[in-house]
């Protein structure tokens, strides 16, 4: 037996450490010789002991058991959507609400439905690229790193579209198969020359579209927060031409202007669910799951806690 998601392992430590100090607070409190009173007093059975027990099987449960695992291949017909998120500090103006960044990844996660039957992909960048989910159809695994997207998802600041543009082409674009391949350039469109156009057009020539998506107010900007520059305020504007260019200089590209509000990824993605659609093989695991081995009883265990501090309260020595 195997566990998937091993990081609820830690609330099992914490338990476990929690352990010897509720002991000690029992024994300071005298409650503890009631569990082992004198021959003629009544024992009493700690109706805490079933509750823990319970919850410690939740845990196990939420750790995700699993044992027999299976790989399998699947042939796959559709797009290729690959998100490129601008994790740089002008992400975190709040002209879109709570800020830009935080308003890309709860539309991302709000489009879910729309992105089932395509293979989806994720890059981080800012001064650099960082590859964060390649592409993949494990929905999962995906939605979990783009709610793991911040400012410190790349270690080098700054915004470099077209040398991000370019990773991604590196990274995703696999010959003759360009005509089912979409990125998403989510930005605030401030580049730092590296060449977003040409980066584009070479994107375009490969068959691959360019969807750009401008956040925030074009007329008026916004504060980047706890950010200055010689004493002063820095403002965030987007470039909506630069923008606008990188989509048509792609060809089949497309533009979006996001002032406030939500960014209508699902609107997106059915405008170009109709295009073309790539081919190909994935492999996934699938496994026996085993969680309701722990739920069931830890939920038993639980229950009955709670009914013996109801009906069978605890009776101190002298009672």
């Amino acid at each position: 037996m195997n566990f998937l998601n091993p990081e609820y392992s830690l609330f099992l430590i914490i338990i476990l450490l929690s352990l010897p100090v509720y002991v000690l607070a029992e024994i300071r409190k005298s409650r503890f010789r009631a569990y082992f009173a004198p021959s003629g007093s009544r024992v009493i059975f700690p109706e805490r002991l079933p509750i823990l027990a319970g919850i410690i099987l939740a845990v196990m449960a939420l750790m995700r058991p699993v044992s027999h695992p299976r790989e399998q291949e699947v042939q796959l017909k559709g797009r290729d959507i690959v998100f490129l998120v601008d994790v740089s500090r002008s992400m975190l103006a709040e002209d879109l609400v709570p800020s830009r960044l935080d308003r890309t990844r709860f539309d991302i996660e709000g489009a879910m439905n729309a992105l089932y039957g395509n293979r989806v992909g994720l890059v981080a960048f800012a001064g650099d690229a960082v590859l964060k989910c390649p592409l993949t159809t494990d929905y999962g695994f995906f939605l979990q790193t783009v709610r793991d997207l911040s400012v410190n998802s790349v270690t080098r600041g700054g915004s470099s579209i077209g040398d991000a543009i370019r990773f991604a082409i590196d990274q995703f674009y696999r010959d003759g198969e360009g005509s089912g391949l979409d990125i998403f350039l989510i930005t605030d469109g401030e580049d730092q020359n590296t060449f977003p156009l040409e980066a584009a057009e070479k994107a375009g020539d490969l068959g691959i579209s360019l969807i750009s998506i401008a956040l925030g107010d074009p007329e008026q900007g916004a504060i980047v927060p706890d950010t200055q520059y010689r004493g002063s305020e820095v403002y965030s504007v987007p470039d909506a031409d630069t923008l606008k260019a990188i989509a048509e200089r792609s060809g089949s590209g497309l533009y979006l202007s996001v002032p406030g509000g939500a960014i209508d990824f699902s609107s997106l993605i059915g405008q170009i669910s109709s295009r073309e659609k790539s081919t190909g093989n994935d492999r996934y695991t699938s496994y026996s799951e085993h969680y309701l081995w722990f739920l069931i009883p830890g939920f038993l265990l639980v229950t009955i806690g709670v009914l013996m501090r109801r009906f069978f309260p605890e009776r101190r020595p002298g009672q």
